[in-house]
């Protein structure tokens, strides 16, 4: 009798060890999915920076979705054309230096960037380096990632 009810009691507690080590993997495995796709929109975001850099407008075009909007630090709102034209246009005047602190939080097919960003302003003839924070909104669209929505906010030294 104390056989046969420790068999059972083994063979429930192996059945138990298999599902936690099932559930475990199953983890895991989706974990992996999530983090590949933040690192994918994490490369997209340097790819805008590059973009930027370079005054690249149809590279940053094909980043954006037709709906972006991008509300500036000043509180300017423009959308993609607009914006577009800003960073074909603005060699004069804007020199993008950089951003840090990047991290993505994925929430299914919506992914929010955040991060912090310099860059070089010319006003009233004299070039000075400004800082701030930024808010990326990306959806995934037609199998792959758009940014509908951009926000920057200077930091105040």
């Amino acid at each position: 009798m104390k056989c046969t009810w420790r068999v059972r009691c083994e063979a429930r507690l192996l059945g138990c060890v298999l599902l936690v080590a099932m559930c475990v993997s199953a983890s895991a495995q989706s974990g992996a999915t999530a983090g590949d796709e933040s690192a994918r929109v994490l490369s997209l975001e340097n790819a805008w920076n590059q973009a930027e850099v370079t005054h690249d407008s149809a590279a940053l075009s094909a980043l954006l979705a037709e709906t972006f909007d991008f509300t500036d630090d000043d509180g300017q709102l423009m959308n993609k054309s607009q914006w577009l034209a800003y960073i074909r246009d603005a060699e004069a005047h804007y020199a993008p230096l950089g951003n840090s602190g990047m991290k993505v939080h994925q929430y299914g097919n919506v992914a929010v960037a955040t991060g912090m960003y310099q860059d070089k302003v010319k006003e009233n003839g004299k070039w000075f380096v400004r800082s701030g924070r930024f808010t990326d909104i990306w959806t995934q669209q037609n199998g792959g990632w758009r940014c509908v929505s951009s926000q920057a906010t200077l930091i105040s030294h």
